[in-house]
């Protein structure tokens, strides 16, 4: 992510090792109930493909940042939902000592495998699961990154006419767009959301589909929540008039359309991912839910590169300050999660 907020989780994750001096010199000493991250495997499972730009491709670049711990890791990507139960079966099976599965899909899976497999750790991202003794849940805030996308919009409109765009209608992304229709109404300027879902994932032709709906109602800013099917916003974008623009996802995704992204609502869970496994390493994982949102330096903003000029610089230190505000609590984002 650039220009993170803040990297408070990570300072408070990391544990120094142990070491003591010898005669053949400085030898390092592990706790006695941390682990050896070579003796760690990890693994894990994605609802859609690894080179995503988005989502996915977010959460696979957190296990690369796993692997550079010494873990050992494997993925499996485009996961079909009947195939859940048996992609982490097997990978418990192989041993392995944590199974990410990204996304509320795959809550119900792990649920019913865990039970059969007590060594092994399920790891729900976007979630809020828990269940003893083995599932655990890594919520990413989606509702803050809708909050901060819908503020830039009404920010940044011209029309008083904004959109957001979700995927599957599940609670994550049903919070990205409650955050987006309550980050409109913060600014208070008169600006109207649209929101609408196009009930998949995968297909970007539906997002193109809506955006350029959006587009003729009079929006002038749209941004999406839909993984590799929110690519189909860019193709939009592209061929919208001059002062349309779009508002990216999960990553920096100017580039999908350079010029015309405003910004990106960035959800860099590869963070959190990597501070789970370092938990895991020194003390172990619990059974509960674990939050990552601006405070934590997960959810944040990208560079407004080009379009840099579309707010002024009071606008842009009013995003700034907002942001403060969700960090320090001063502001409740709505959310359909717990």
């Amino acid at each position: 992510m650039k220009n993170r907020v803040m990297k408070t989780m990570m300072a408070l994750t990391m544990t120094a090792a142990l070491t003591v001096s010898m005669a053949a010199g400085a030898v390092s000493v592990m706790a006695a109930d941390e682990k050896d991250p070579k003796d760690v495997k990890v693994a894990l499972v994605l609802p859609g493909s690894a080179n995503d730009k988005g989502w996915n491709q977010e959460a696979y670049d957190g296990l690369e940042k796993i692997k550079d711990l010494g873990c050992e890791t494997a993925y499996s990507e485009n996961v079909q939902a009947s195939d859940y139960e048996t992609i982490f079966r097997g990978y418990a099976d192989q041993g392995f000592n944590v199974v990410f599965g990204h996304g509320t899909e795959f809550e119900d899976a792990a649920e019913k495998v865990a039970e059969d497999y007590p060594d092994t750790i399920f790891c729900i991202t976007s979630s809020d699961i828990s269940q003893d003794p083995n599932v655990c849940s890594l919520q990413n805030l989606n509702n803050e990154q809708g909050f901060i996308a819908g503020v830039v919009a009404a920010l940044a409109t011209e029309s008083k006419k904004v959109a957001a765009i979700g995927g599957m209608e599940i609670p994550s992304i049903q919070s990205y767009i409650m955050g987006f229709e309550q980050g409109v109404e913060y600014v208070d300027n008169g600006t109207e959301a649209l929101t609408a879902y196009t009930g998949d994932f995968s297909d970007a032709t539906k997002v193109k589909e809506q955006a350029n709906a959006f587009i003729e109602q009079g929006a002038d800013i749209v941004s999406q929540d839909a993984d590799e099917a929110g690519l189909g916003l860019f193709e939009a974008i592209k061929d919208a008039p001059d002062g349309v623009y779009a508002i990216g996802a999960v990553k920096d995704q100017y580039d999908e359309c350079p010029g015309k992204v405003l910004t990106s609502a960035t959800n860099q869970i590869s963070d959190g991912m990597k501070v789970a496994i370092e938990d895991y390493i020194k003390e172990g994982l619990e059974a509960k839910c674990y939050k990552f949102g601006i405070k934590e330096g997960v959810i944040g903003l990208a560079d407004y590169h080009d379009c840099a000029d579309v707010l002024t610089d009071d606008e842009k230190q009013f995003v700034t300050d907002t942001m403060d505000k969700i960090a320090n609590g001063e502001i409740e984002v709505k959310s359909a999660q717990n």
